[in-house]
């Protein structure tokens, strides 16, 4: 009997467990999510290190396309899909203030792993901000540190065009709203 009980609560671990970080599957005829899963594949190839990311995430925010413009000032927009095990849940906008040596525009796609659903429930309440970067990126080029999770979230971008020097302070901002139902 302790068998069956012990065999039953494994299984109901690997099930939730495997349903946390389910691989995500766009649907080809929502361009956004088409863009999305394009950027995630780029990412994927140019960026053998995340695939561990992408494997015990349990949801990541992908931006395919995000702008950025600097010249002793300068800012960055995009937005993209919040997906949560496996499924999206909403759209996420990016907002970036900067100040410091910097000079340039890039081009570049972001992804935003979620270790946990806590961490993901955070970002919803947009209590997530990201402080400070330096880096260099030219042409589809770019240098960046490697992804550590910090307070349960790993952030990932990889440029697509452009050319950008800089050592900044930033201020940013994530939004969130969820789908809605049709």
């Amino acid at each position: 009997m302790k068998v069956s009980k012990w065999a039953g609560l494994i299984f109901t671990a690997l099930l939730f467990a495997n349903a946390a970080n389910a691989e995500w599957e766009a649907d080809s005829s929502d361009k956004a999510q088409a863009k999305a899963a394009d950027a995630m594949v780029r990412i994927r190839e140019k960026l053998p290190r995340t695939e561990k990311y992408f494997e015990e995430a349990y949801g990541y925010a992908i931006l395919p396309s995000v702008t950025r413009i600097g010249f002793g000032f300068g800012g960055a927009y995009g937005k993209g899909l919040l997906i949560e095990a496996g499924h999206v849940i909403g759209v996420t906008k990016f907002w970036q203030f900067t100040s410091g040596i910097q000079a340039g525009a890039r081009n570049f796609s972001m992804i935003v792993f979620f270790k946990d659903k806590e961490a993901v429930d955070d970002f919803k309440a947009a209590e997530i901000q990201f402080l400070g970067q330096a880096g260099l990126a030219f042409a589809t080029a770019g240098v960046a540190g490697t992804p550590a999770y910090n307070d349960g979230v790993a952030l990932v971008t990889l440029t697509n065009l452009g050319l950008m020097g800089e050592f900044t302070i930033s201020g940013a901002r994530f939004t969130y709203k969820p789908l809605t139902k049709d």
